[in-house]
C-alpha cells in the first residue's frame, strides 16, 4: 500500500510539472524556428557581375530608384528634375517638381509614392508620381550644406534611413514624425554617396564615389563585403525587390551600370 501511494505520489509530482516542461520545451521549438529562418550568413555573401553599361540623357544624375514594376526613377542636377526611366536608361517622363539640391531618391511600395532628399535644404520631400509634394520635413544636422543629405531608402517594414556625405559620415534610421530614431557614424569609406536596402541580406548597399567602391554594410556587423565599380563618380545605388539586379548610376558620365546580384560561392 505504502509503495502504491509513492506510486501515486510521483504521478502527481510529474503532472504538476509537466505544464512548465511543456511551456519550455514549445519556447526551444519556437526559438529554434526563429534561428532556422533568420538570413544565412552565406546569403550575404555578394557577387556582382555586370551585365551592361547605358548612357543616360540626364545631366548630373545623383540618385536613383526602382519601383516593383522595374521601372527606374532618378533624380538631376541642372536642371533640378525628377525623371521615370525604362530599365535601358531612357527618359520617358519629366515630373512637376523642380528641386534645390537633389541628391537621393526611394520609391515607396505601401502607397506609390516617392522619397527624396534635399541636400543644402537637409530635407526630405514627399512626392507622388506626378511629381506635388505630399509633405516635406527639415533633419536636424550639423555641418556644411554641400556635405549633406546624399541617399535615402526604405527597409522592408517601410522604415526610413538617410546618408549624410561626410564631415561627418552619418546612417540616420527616421522616427515616423522625422525626428532621429538611431544614427552610425561611418568610417569605412572617405564619402558616402547612395544608399539602397537589400532584403534578402537585411543589409545596405552604400556608395563611395570617392573610393569608387560599393560597401554591403549593416549596423550590427560593419562592413560585410566590398566592390570595385568602374564608375567615375556613382551617385545612386538601387536594387529590385528579388535581390537580383543591382544598377549604379554615374554623375559624371552619366552613365546606368546593370549588375546581376547573386550569392557568392566562395
Amino acid at each position: 500500500m505504502k509503495r502504491e501511494k509513492q506510486g501515486i505520489n510521483l504521478f502527481s509530482a510529474i503532472n504538476r510539472h509537466r505544464t512548465p516542461l511543456r511551456s519550455l520545451f514549445i519556447c526551444c521549438l519556437l526559438f529554434a524556428c526563429a534561428t532556422s529562418t533568420a538570413t544565412n550568413p552565406k546569403e550575404r555573401k555578394a557577387q556582382l557581375t555586370l551585365l551592361s553599361s547605358r548612357q543616360v540623357d540626364i545631366n548630373e544624375p545623383s540618385g536613383l530608384a526602382i519601383d516593383p514594376s522595374g521601372t527606374l526613377w532618378a533624380v538631376g542636377n541642372n536642371p533640378e528634375f525628377v525623371y521615370r526611366l525604362r530599365d535601358e536608361g531612357r527618359v520617358v517622363d519629366t515630373l512637376a517638381y523642380v528641386g534645390d539640391d537633389l541628391e537621393g531618391i526611394v520609391f515607396d511600395p505601401s502607397d506609390s509614392t516617392l522619397w527624396i532628399v534635399e541636400e543644402k535644404r537637409r530635407e526630405v520631400v514627399h512626392l507622388n508620381l506626378d511629381g506635388n509634394v505630399l509633405q516635406r520635413r527639415k533633419i536636424e544636422l550639423d555641418g556644411k550644406s554641400n556635405n549633406g543629405l546624399e541617399g535615402i531608402c526604405i527597409d522592408s517594414v517601410g522604415d526610413l534611413y538617410i546618408l549624410n556625405e561626410q564631415k561627418p559620415g552619418l546612417f540616420i534610421e527616421l522616427n515616423t514624425n522625422f525626428s532621429i530614431k538611431e544614427e552610425h557614424r561611418l568610417d569605412f569609406a572617405a564619402d558616402y554617396s547612395g544608399l539602397a536596402y537589400d532584403p534578402l541580406r537585411e543589409s545596405f548597399w552604400v556608395l563611395s564615389h570617392q573610393n569608387s567602391e560599393l560597401f554591403l554594410w549593416n549596423g550590427s556587423e560593419g562592413v560585410l563585403s566590398s566592390h570595385s565599380i568602374p564608375a567615375t563618380k556613382a551617385e545612386g545605388v538601387t536594387i529590385n525587390s528579388a535581390s537580383t539586379r543591382l544598377y549604379i548610376i554615374d554623375e559624371t558620365d552619366q552613365m546606368l551600370y546593370i549588375y546581376a546580384l547573386s550569392i557568392a560561392s566562395n
